[in-house]
């Protein structure tokens, strides 16, 4: 009894001394699993907008035709599109980042929407601004124009030909020097586009009396004007921008044509 138990624990310590690990022939290839998360910051998302068209006359154009949207990656790179017939556009797998737009079309002021935050990853589209652009005028150049002097106030007149869009004494520009070639990049002072007449106290700042002064017209359609109280009129909305280089406002719409009016500041 005593050599049995003795046989069957040796053959014990032998199985247990085997190597098991023994790797046979690989098997068939199991079928593929799901598609994994995207990593961080992936692209799930677009930037998307509207834009609207109207003519020199002021009238919205339907449906919109040919206005090209540029997204502005960075100084030497850039995205293009077109709108579709109801204004509508779309940038698709654009990634996180602070970019630029510029809408345009020929014959049009070209608009331009600044510092658009985009946030890929997401599954909510970035939606810009609504933009307009507007047909720059062809028929309202003004065939003279020239100042006048009342107390305190110093007015910009000028005539239209005939035949052209019907003017307000208010949809205009100017732009002041003491040069000839002053121009609306090339200026010491402006206008707003609503105002009759410039105060006299405010030109002080850029003129001393018997200086030569100079003023430039730039005119607009009547349409983006929007009455609210009294004679007050405010730039309507989504048709101009606010240039981040120099701060100033920029009516992409005004006439390309201008004229010239010449006096002495006194």
């Amino acid at each position: 009894m005593k050599q049995l138990i003795l046989v069957l624990y040796c053959c014990l310590f032998m199985v247990a001394c085997v190597n098991w690990d023994v790797t046979g022939p690989a098997g068939p290839e199991g079928p593929p699993g799901p598609p994994g998360q995207k990593p961080p910051g992936a692209d799930t998302s677009s930037i998307v907008g509207r834009v609207f068209t109207f003519n020199e006359f002021t009238a919205p154009i339907w449906p919109v035709d040919s206005v090209k949207i540029t997204l502005h990656l960075s100084a030497d790179s850039i995205l293009e599109t077109m709108a579709d017939t109801a204004g509508y556009y779309q940038f698709h797998g654009i990634g996180t980042g602070t970019y630029n737009l510029s809408f345009s079309r020929n014959g049009f002021g070209e608009m331009k929407v600044f510092d658009q935050t985009h946030i890929s990853g997401g599954t909510l589209n970035t939606t810009v601004q609504d933009v307009s652009i507007v047909q720059i005028p062809v028929q309202n150049v003004p065939d003279s124009v020239w100042l006048e002097y009342i107390p305190n106030y110093v007015r910009v007149r000028f005539n239209l030909p005939p035949g052209g869009i019907v003017m307000t004494g208010r949809n205009y520009q100017v732009f002041f020097s003491k040069h000839a070639n002053v121009s609306d990049s090339n200026y010491l002072a402006r206008t707003l586009y609503y105002e009759y007449y410039t105060p006299r106290g405010w030109l002080t700042s850029y003129f001393s009396p018997g200086d030569s002064i100079y003023a430039r017209i730039y005119v607009f359609p009547k349409y983006f004007y929007t009455p609210i109280v009294g004679w007050s009129n405010t730039i309507r909305p989504g048709v101009s921008y606010i240039d981040t280089a120099s701060g100033e406002t920029v009516y992409p719409f005004k006439s390309k044509a201008s004229a010239l009016a010449k006096g002495v500041f006194n």
